[in-house]
């Protein structure tokens, strides 16, 4: 399953930002925009998704010129109502194969996209060649689901109900977890100065309704479950809604997150 194959369509993007977000991208979002060094004038950002980063960028960088590309434009379109910035330029781009010219940009960034690329090496390439000469790349990627307690359960779960053909996506952003391949597709693409450092993290659901609707809903196994069988999401959505009062009770939760934050320049 490559990023051209799973789409966040408008449905799934709302929910996304709505529900998913609170998990595993606000928190993150702004660590990361914090390894942004210096005072890059224009910055580049990969997967921008519904703007996490984008959003802390502009609040970070209130000067620089930022172009924010996502390869679903149902993302996109849940970022711009909610980042309205004269500063921000969004667009549909493949980070395989970005439309960009060479030594473009002061910097890139991207969070929890890389796992999602179908040639990770040829992304890296185009993220190289579209900045400047020391500029820098910041980005991150996923601990792996054994250090994500949080979502070996609705991995667990949909294992359990779809034992012949369980969806894939709960696998996908947690594939990426060597430092050494992350540190090797950095030094392939030219980078230096190469640094990759686990980060524990945390996130929150103000219930466990809402974190089912996040990994239900609010992601592409939502497409894969209706594929299957659209009569078996309540049922999913059951039985991950008790497993997530086991771990974490029927009130608002804290949920320790472990990812990998990767920085380097050209």
């Amino acid at each position: 399953m490559s990023e051209n194959s799973i789409q966040f369509t408008a449905r799934i993007a709302e929910n996304y930002e709505k529900y998913l977000a609170p998990v595993f991208f606000i928190s993150t979002s702004r660590d990361l925009v914090s390894h942004l060094k210096g005072s890059p004038a224009n910055i580049l950002e990969i997967a921008a998704g519904t703007g996490q980063v984008t959003r802390n960028i502009v609040k970070t960088f209130p000067e620089a010129k930022i172009t924010a590309t996502d390869i679903n434009p149902g993302m996109l379109e849940v970022g711009k109502r909610i980042v309205q910035s004269g500063n921000v330029t969004w667009m549909a781009a493949d980070a395989c194969g970005l439309p960009f010219e060479d030594n473009s940009f002061e910097a890139v960034i991207c969070q929890f996209g890389v796992m999602f690329f179908p040639d990770k090496q040829k992304a890296m390439n185009e993220a190289f060649r579209v900045l400047k000469p020391g500029g820098q790349i910041v980005f991150n990627t996923w601990d792996s689901l054994e250090n994500n307690r949080i979502c070996m359960i609705p991995e667990e779960v949909v294992n359990r109900i779809f034992p012949d053909d369980p969806p894939p996506f709960y696998k996908i952003p947690f594939s990426m977890y060597d430092p050494a391949e992350i540190e090797s597709l950095l030094k392939n693409a030219g980078f230096k100065n190469i640094k990759v450092e686990n980060k524990k993290m945390k996130g929150y659901s103000e219930s466990p309704d809402n974190a089912v609707t996040a990994f239900t809903e609010g992601n592409p196994i939502y497409l894969q479950i209706m594929e299957r069988d659209p009569a078996i999401l309540p049922v999913f959505q059951k039985a991950l809604r008790e497993e997530l009062v086991k771990e974490f009770g029927t009130g608002r939760f804290t949920i320790p997150l472990s990812e990998f934050i990767a920085t380097a320049k050209k």
